[in-house]
């Protein structure tokens, strides 16, 4: 604007400077909570381990016929994991592992989602967990239905290493393999 200005003193009329129209802004999508669901699994000595998080919150703004204008952000009470077994619970919120009284909120935060098929998306995001944030790529598929109601669904597969989780020299960290399965299944009525 400031060098259309200048020109048009030197030519001795004003130039028109048209301001950049604002990109448009994907859809809001609110979350159904009584029909979405966080949860993990992991393997401890061979046998899977399966677990929720009950306490999240999720920023959603998605259309996809607008994807650079979606984006999401997924907030997790790390205190809310809950396996259903007393033992693994209370482990699960000590230093060694999600350490819940330094890191009470584990984020991700998608940076741009492309579509891979029909109904079929990948989100670059970064992920946060105890202090420790990774690039991480988040396959999902996403339909919206009749009604303004949209229902996606992902498996994120985690290294819980690369996070610092169950870095602990003897235990039963030993026994459980690095792999965690983090799985999405979310409900969500399109807000505007």
């Amino acid at each position: 604007m400031l060098a259309a200005a200048i020109l048009g003193v030197l030519i001795g009329r004003p130039i028109a400077v048209l301001a950049a129209s604002p990109a448009p802004a994907a859809s809001v999508w609110s979350v159904d909570r009584a029909a979405s669901r966080l949860s993990f699994r992991a393997v401890m000595a061979g046998r899977p381990i399966d677990g929720v998080f009950k306490t999240w919150d999720a920023e959603i703004a998605f259309d996809p016929q607008n994807l650079r204008a979606s984006r999401a952000i997924i907030s997790v009470n790390t205190a809310s994991a809950i396996t259903g077994q007393p033992a693994c619970d209370q482990v699960l919120q000590t230093a060694g592992w999600l350490w819940t009284r330094r890191f009470p909120k584990a984020q991700l935060v998608t940076r741009a989602i492309i579509q891979t098929g029909p109904n079929r998306y990948l989100a670059r995001a970064a992920l946060t967990i105890r202090g420790a944030s990774r690039l991480v790529s988040v396959p999902f598929n996403a339909t919206i239905g009749r009604g303004d109601t949209g229902r996606m669904q992902t498996t994120l597969s985690l290294d819980r290493t690369l996070f610092g989780i169950g870095q602990v020299k003897d235990g039963p960290a030993t026994s459980v393999g690095p792999v965690v399965l983090l799985m999405m299944h979310l409900t969500a009525k399109r807000s505007r």
